[in-house]
């Protein structure tokens, strides 16, 4: 999501924060809507201090609210923008039951930990 100055403005006036958006921080945030590209450069925008990174919907929901932009001026309006959110959360989910995240598995309930060894001592 391109933001214009007004819209930057809006966003601080509201009590967000943008800070420059690190490599790591683009490749994990993209697919989650979390990055704004400011005369053509990533920002991830927050309002806590850094802790949880805004999504394009909130902040669409804050600049309409403020009343100084509009989503239409980003090129989508706050319902598309929940609604891609809501699609790019659903293929992330598909993605970590495809194996994409590390699975925990198990011991089945009926077998159990093997006792000590009992035996003769190696070597003797």
């Amino acid at each position: 999501m391109e933001l214009t100055q007004d819209q930057v403005e809006a966003a601080k006036a509201s009590g967000c924060a943008f800070f420059p958006a690190t490599e790591g921080q683009v490749a994990r945030f993209a697919m989650q809507r979390r990055i704004f590209t400011i005369a053509g450069k990533p920002f991830v925008a927050t309002r806590d201090g850094g802790g949880f990174h805004e999504t394009h919907a909130t902040l669409a929901l804050l600049l309409e609210a403020h009343g100084r932009g509009t989503a239409s001026e980003a090129g989508e309006t706050v319902q598309q923008a929940a609604a891609a959110d809501a699609a790019s959360e659903q293929e992330m989910a598909g993605e970590r039951g495809a194996g994409g995240a590390q699975e925990v598995r198990r011991r089945p309930a009926t077998t159990r930990p093997k006792g000590p060894w009992r035996g003769k001592p190696r070597g003797v």
